[in-house]
């Protein structure tokens, strides 16, 4: 496969830097915010994306998939006891959070770009909760500007992707194409709690809390939405 394009990073827009490739598709890696991400070339059309997010066992009969939620849950109820109304951004053909959080005592919405493409009208919230979501963001600046309308002030963002971890400051291109998150075709952006640092420097956000892994929530901070 020949090396990709040169292509700026969907999240800040600075120059990325060629990281690494396989037989299936190119990485970008910026140096500015550390994303990893997928070059417009290789991003999954919308119906590749729909068959596969179908194949994902996303009910309220999986146990685990409800254990791993309720463990989300359990850290939101610990770190914004305040929040009263949510939003699960990009839930899926089946929202099992957004009724997992109604069973909290949540008033919760959903919205999927497929699957529930209505945003509620007007409506503000105080938590935004996007699991499994953000590794799927072809344009996540633009997302995030959303999601942060979409935040009453001092509301929350809680965000459940895998990290990819290091232990310098620049990945390694064999650890990365053996990760196992990395595999799944429609996963096209790849965070570091360094990007998660940037967005909420840039976006307006503070770093309330994070598991070191796959989770972590952020607050709005200031008054106009970015």
């Amino acid at each position: 496969m020949a090396q990709s394009p040169a292509m700026d990073c969907p999240l800040c827009a600075t120059p990325t830097d060629a990281f690494a490739q396989n037989a299936q598709r190119a990485y970008r890696l910026c140096p500015l915010c550390r994303l990893i991400s997928v070059p417009p070339e290789h991003l999954p059309g919308r119906e590749e994306e729909e068959l596969r997010y179908r194949e994902h066992e996303n009910s309220l009969d999986n146990p685990g998939y409800v254990a791993m939620f309720l463990d989300k849950v359990r850290h939101l109820q610990e770190h914004c006891p305040e929040a009263e109304t949510a939003l699960d951004y990009g839930c899926g053909y089946e929202p099992v959070l957004a009724t997992l959080l109604e069973r909290e005592g949540y008033h919760a919405e959903k919205y999927d770009s497929i699957f529930f493409p209505q945003l509620p009208e007007g409506a503000r919230f105080d938590l935004v909760i996007s699991t499994e979501t953000f590794e799927h963001f072809h344009r996540p600046a633009r997302e995030l500007q959303t999601i942060r309308r979409l935040l009453r002030p001092a509301g929350f963002l809680a965000v459940m992707t895998r990290f990819y971890t290091e232990a310098g400051e620049t990945p390694n291109a064999a650890a990365f194409l053996n990760w196992y998150y990395q595999r799944d075709p429609t996963h096209v952006c790849f965070y570091r709690l360094a990007t998660f640092d940037w967005i909420a420097r840039a976006h307006g956000f503070q770093h309330v809390f994070d598991n070191g892994k796959d989770f972590i929530l952020l607050q709005r901070v200031g008054g106009a939405a970015a």
